[in-house]
């Protein structure tokens, strides 16, 4: 996703110091994941060995909060939400363990990593020319693609719908934005015929309802919780629609430190935990609660 990814309740993490939620947090965490719906009541503990963990006993993840990845409940902010948050809890259910969050700013998740402050990077994290110098990487969890967002009722995009074939040609000329370090940005730099603004947090909703940007490009778990509104909590924005089928398909991998045996014998036993999940409909069933089901998981083994 790039750096300074999925900014969206950044401030709530300052407001909280950007604290790690480790130890005295840990009951909490476990307390708010049963809250959520927990993924994987069905999976037996104990069925994929821990020795990879840098603590025993604990699974320590490291994201940025942000939904629909991982956040705060705004209304109960002991409350952790989020599908990330769901398949964290149900990897450290398989190993029977507990799971602990450790919050950290997106493109500070790496340095944290190597210096074994977390176990994995769990945060729309995708593999890189650069991150493979140093990091390893599970199996794909989930297929997403880039999604373009415009204005509901802008004339110039009236024939597309949601499930039209498009590509970016159609806004030749125009004037496209995405969130600062996403992936997205990379693909819009590199399409000369557009012209790109960036934006930190969400702001770029804004922008582009009042007509600052003629479109966004977005991942598509973004625009299916703040623009669809799926999702435990989230609510549709009628004033922007999506249009045409998602671009650029990619897949979010977990991160583990390369330099660190340790990374190493965890990376195979949360594959081991992903394929499981995967074949119990386990992953399903998560994506399902948020919307964020569709075909393209079938394509990296989710039944």
């Amino acid at each position: 996703m790039g750096l300074q990814r999925r900014t969206f309740l950044r401030r709530l993490a300052q407001g909280m110091g950007a604290m790690a939620i480790a130890s005295s947090s840990k009951p909490l965490l476990t307390a708010c994941a049963n809250q959520a719906n927990s993924p994987s009541s069905t999976a037996k503990t104990g069925r994929v060995s821990s020795n990879g963990l840098l603590n025993p006993g604990t699974l320590a993840w490291g994201a940025e909060q942000g939904p629909p990845y991982v956040f705060f409940d705004p209304a109960k902010p002991d409350r952790l939400l989020g599908f990330e948050a769901e398949i964290a809890t149900a990897i450290a259910q398989l190993m029977g363990v507990q799971a602990s969050l450790i919050l950290g700013l997106y493109d500070q998740l790496p340095v944290m990593l190597a210096a074994n402050q977390i176990d994995f990077i769990l945060n729309g994290w995708e593999v890189t020319a650069e991150r493979q110098k140093t990091q390893l990487f599970s199996q794909p969890y989930y297929r997403y693609g880039q999604q373009v967002v415009v204005r509901a009722n802008d004339p110039r995009f009236q024939a597309y719908t949601a499930n039209s074939e498009i590509s970016l040609e159609i806004l030749t000329g125009m004037t496209v934005g995405t969130g600062l370090g996403y992936k997205a940005q990379a693909i819009l730099e590199e399409t000369p015929t557009l012209k790109v603004r960036l934006y930190g947090g969400t702001d770029y909703f804004n922008y582009l309802e009042s007509g600052a940007v003629d479109a966004l490009l977005l991942d598509t778990p973004i625009v299916s919780y703040e623009i669809l509104g799926q999702g435990i909590g989230a609510n549709k924005n009628s004033a922007l629609r999506v249009i045409g089928k998602p671009l650029f398909l990619a897949d979010y991998v977990m991160a583990f430190n390369g330099d660190s045996p340790k990374g190493k014998i965890l990376k195979g036993e949360v594959d081991q935990a992903l394929s499981l999940l995967k074949k119990d409909g386990t992953l399903r069933r998560i994506y399902e609660r948020w919307g964020l089901w569709n075909e393209a998981q079938a394509e990296i083994g989710i039944l």
